[in-house]
């Protein structure tokens, strides 16, 4: 190589580096203005979660088969009454392999930030996990709902068969969720119509499960009944009635639903360990239920798929207790109906447990005001607990339409005034 050749080569590469250092600070103001961007759509989201739901729900009214209910149902997702729980029939089957998330995560990439290295982040939950993780954080294995069987036009309650696989808790976060990320974007851009964005557009029906992570949430209304109820309107003498308990999730603790109300206790539809005997038993709405009562009640650590010890919900307390409450008719639970959230197209199963005071008091004394998920409304003392909330038509119907309530409360709490006769609350 001569001389000149070398110097040009010498040249060339000097001039890339200089490029390089030069294209470096770049790279980074780039990075810093997309985590920037994540972190403010991200704001938003918490900030108007419930004018987002709104809009959505209110252009949805083709999918809202009980026109009373924010959520988008299909006709038999509502009973004409409460059913027991067994009215609901779950299957669980393997996932096929057309019905694997890869190209769902794909479609949606283009929203998350660059990190470190030259990609972006891989998901929405590793968005989330490296600039904006909660405190309750975990993914767990849930149950990934694929088909929901109406019962018959004939038969209007003879309830639901719905056909699971299992999943983990962030398949849903990163096929579902970003469905609220982005109307929380166009709605940052001002002028954008909701239910416009591309990654909605490309998943299509609102019930076609099987195109993303379509992981239910258990929602359950939870009503303590001193002397036998009452008429429905009274006040808070103390000398009878029903009253209710609601949820205020605080945002710097959840990953979702963040600055909202909710009925208590609700959570994910997961079995409480990640192996296979379980996955099939706890494929169950009271287990499920029971476990969000000793977790959002009374304290206990989540059980949510961490352990390895196996669950026994006769023996071991405090599921014993509420199992037992069950079986001697002191605690009732009834579904109350499935639909999807307009916001997030999440399905949300829906149901209401009647306590007896005696029960409740005995079983939940010492329960208290804060969880790790926020704060419950318990309304006044009760001896060692609380007496709740009085089931009124204007706190009920209050709480059903406020828009900071959650679309799955607000249907149960809709849902239970118009069956308090049936439910024994009147």
């Amino acid at each position: 190589m001569g001389l000149e050749t070398t110097i040009a080569v010498v040249g060339l590469l000097v001039g890339i580096v200089a490029a390089g250092f030069a294209w470096a600070p770049q790279r980074q103001a780039s990075r810093e203005q997309g985590v920037a961007q994540f972190l403010r759509v991200r704001g938003h989201l918490k900030g108007h979660r419930a004018e987002l739901s709104t809009a959505c729900a209110e252009g949805q009214s083709e999918h809202r088969a009980d026109a009373e209910l924010v959520l988008l149902t299909r006709p038999g997702w509502v009973p004409p009454r409460p059913l027991p729980l067994d009215a609901v029939r779950m299957t669980l089957r393997e996932s096929r392999p057309d019905e694997q998330l890869d190209s769902c995560r794909a479609d949606v990439s283009r929203y998350w930030p660059h990190g470190p290295g030259a990609g972006r982040a891989e998901s929405y939950s590793a968005a989330i996990e490296a600039y904006d993780r909660p405190g309750v954080w975990f993914n767990g294995p849930s149950y990934r709902l694929l088909d929901v069987t109406s019962p018959p036009a004939e038969h209007p309650g003879g309830g639901l068969d719905l056909t699971f696989a299992l999943g983990r808790y962030f398949d849903g976060l990163d096929t579902t969720e970003p469905l609220a990320y982005e109307e929380a974007l166009r709605h940052l851009k001002r002028g954008t119509r909701p239910l416009r964005g591309p990654f909605r557009r490309g998943l299509g029906s609102p019930f076609a499960l099987r195109g993303r992570a379509a992981l239910p949430g258990v929602s359950t209304l939870t009503v303590r009944v001193e002397n036998g109820g009452g008429d429905g309107d009274g006040g808070d003498g103390g000398d009878g009635g029903a009253y209710f308990f609601m949820h205020r999730r605080d945002a710097g603790k959840v990953a979702v639903a963040m600055d909202t109300t909710h009925v208590a206790p609700a959570g994910e539809f997961q079995p409480h360990a990640d192996v296979l005997p379980v996955w099939r038993s706890d494929l169950d709405l009271w287990h499920n239920t029971m476990r969000e009562y000793a977790e959002e009640f009374l304290g206990a650590p989540d059980a949510a798929g961490s352990g390895g010890v196996t669950l026994d919900y006769t023996r071991d307390a405090p599921y014993a207790g509420f199992a037992r409450a069950v079986r001697d008719g002191r605690a009732r639970v009834r579904f109350l109906g499935l639909g999807l959230d307009p916001l997030t197209w999440k399905p949300e199963i829906c149901l209401v447990c009647v306590w007896d005071a005696t029960a409740f008091d005995e079983i939940f004394a010492g329960m208290g005001e804060h969880n790790e998920e926020g704060v419950l409304v318990v309304g006044a003392r009760a001896g060692d607990g609380y007496r709740g909330v009085p089931f009124t038509a204007e706190n009920v119907l209050g709480y059903a339409g406020h828009p900071t309530t959650l679309p799955a409360g607000r249907a149960c709490l809709t849902l239970a005034w118009r069956w308090r006769h049936e439910l024994g609350l009147v």
